[in-house]
């Protein structure tokens, strides 16, 4: 069914005929890789990221998020503002089944567009099962970042995507 409808739309597309020329745009939002400036502010903040998760401290994790900004979870639901984070943060090291000991980013990209900057990258979680359990294990996972500089020169998280 889905096949069909889709040939059936790629059909209608062809009978349109050519289209309209649109009017050139100037490409004002040509992103750069980052200078060695940024790249340093991301990496501290990262390590903070890190340094907050393996003491279970979501206060300390929220405030590395703008007071709008929007977590995309795994699960598909978006988290809203930073009380929000701060609420998901600590339900998720209340409830998880292990402790994080350690994480390690490494950024893979990193562009930056005036006052935002685009990250992508992974995270190597580093779990230890509460009592009782295994022992010590690794999770690498994939995350993505958009930052965004606030007026006073700081670099916050405006949007992540990161699948916890």
């Amino acid at each position: 069914m889905v096949r069909r409808t889709l040939l059936a739309m790629a059909a209608l597309a062809s009978c349109a005929g050519p289209a309209p020329q649109q009017a050139a745009v100037a490409d004002t939002t040509t992103s750069t890789p980052a200078p060695a400036s940024v790249m340093g502010a991301v990496v501290a903040i990262n390590v903070s990221w890190g340094d907050y998760s393996a003491r279970g401290d979501a206060a300390g994790i929220a405030a590395l998020y703008t007071d709008d900004a929007v977590l995309m979870t795994s699960a598909g639901t978006d988290v809203v503002g930073q009380a929000a984070i701060r609420e998901h943060f600590a339900h998720l090291f209340a409830t998880r089944p292990d402790s994080i000991l350690a994480t390690n980013s490494v950024t893979e990209t990193l562009d930056v567009a005036g006052n935002r900057a685009y990250e992508a990258g992974t995270v190597t979680f580093t779990l230890q099962a509460r009592p009782g359990g295994a022992g010590p294990r690794t999770e690498v996972v994939r995350y993505m970042t958009f930052w965004q500089k606030t007026p006073d020169g700081r670099w916050l998280i405006r949007r992540s995507l990161r699948p916890y």
